[in-house]
């Protein structure tokens, strides 16, 4: 029986509900290995086909979804037509949900793990493989960052015409801060602090603030090509802005605070989606008055 391998297969960008943290932004890498005996074209399977199907079913999936475990006291679910509303009760508050279906993932279990997401994968990827691969191995990885500071963030973005549009997806993303041109881990790390496990709301988004259980609890709202979207979640766990969430918005809110919080200094960040790719912005003393964002791309993922 021979073995092939892919590295980084894809990145599944994604959120998901943790008995603690609550909604938690995440970014895995998917390494995979197939193992089976050779085909008469001499290979275990085409590589040209994983990424095509293989690739294809996870980004399906469980891409930029909200990962729920269902087989948990702290969930309520009920499913109507192609809507889906969830109630999650934890420590810091509780998150309520409606949206359509197609945006969460409802898995088995007690709780959203790199072995519960791995079973879940291995399972599916054995449906779209041929019939001489006997064994599929998945690994889920973070990025390694070494001792770089990054935070995990969730959002939605409304005007998006893909599935970014959904309430509850996120990342794990890193942040390089340059003051005065060489890089601070102090300004990296405050940032990381301050968007930990945040949710990143929109002004235009919010529709009001209630208190659940005398916690404040922010509630967004609104419609999207793929239907209408409601989130609750404990205000304290949110970070607003007066933009769209995307990456470029907010490399650019973030230069702007820095400016404000450090006059007279001059600031370049690096903010990531995700692994590998984001976007840059400027602000400070030399660029007064105004910030600059470009996107940037990062290392090809297959």
């Amino acid at each position: 029986m021979a073995t092939l391998f892919v590295e980084n297969l894809t990145v599944a960008d994604f959120s998901y509900l943790h008995p603690k943290r609550g909604m938690v932004g995440e970014s895995w890498l998917v390494d995979l290995e197939l193992s089976g005996d050779l085909d008469d074209q001499g290979m275990v399977f085409d590589f040209g086909h994983i990424k095509k199907r293989i690739k294809q079913i996870i980004d399906d999936s469980v891409d930029h979804r909200l990962l729920v475990p269902v087989d948990n006291d702290q969930t309520t679910i009920a499913e109507r037509d192609n809507a889906t509303s969830l109630e999650w009760v934890y420590r810091g508050g509780t998150i309520r949900m409606v949206a359509p279906s197609q945006s969460l993932l409802l898995m088995p279990g007690p709780e959203v793990s790199k072995a519960s997401l791995t079973l879940y994968l291995m399972e599916l990827i054995q449906t779209v493989v041929p019939a001489n691969v006997a064994e599929v191995r998945v690994v889920l990885r973070e990025e390694d960052t070494g001792t770089a500071p990054f935070y995990h963030y969730s959002h939605g973005l409304k005007k998006h015409d893909g599935n970014c549009q959904r309430i509850a997806h996120g990342h794990r993303s890193s942040i390089h801060i340059f003051e005065n041109g060489r890089r601070s881990r102090y300004w990296e790390k405050l940032w990381a602090d301050r968007w930990e496990d945040i949710y990143l709301g929109t002004e235009e988004d919010l529709e009001g603030t209630y208190y659940i259980d005398e916690i404040p609890h922010h509630r967004f709202r609104y419609d999207a090509e793929q239907g209408h979207f409601e989130l609750v979640i404990p205000e304290d766990h949110c970070y607003m802005v007066d933009t769209d969430t995307t990456v470029e918005q907010l490399a650019a809110h973030i230069a702007a605070q820095l400016a404000d919080e450090a006059p007279g200094k001059h600031f370049r960040v690096r903010a990531f989606e995700g692994v590998g790719k984001g976007a840059i912005a400027e602000a400070g003393e030399n660029l007064p008055g105004k910030t600059h964002s470009s996107w940037l791309s990062g290392a090809s993922v297959i």
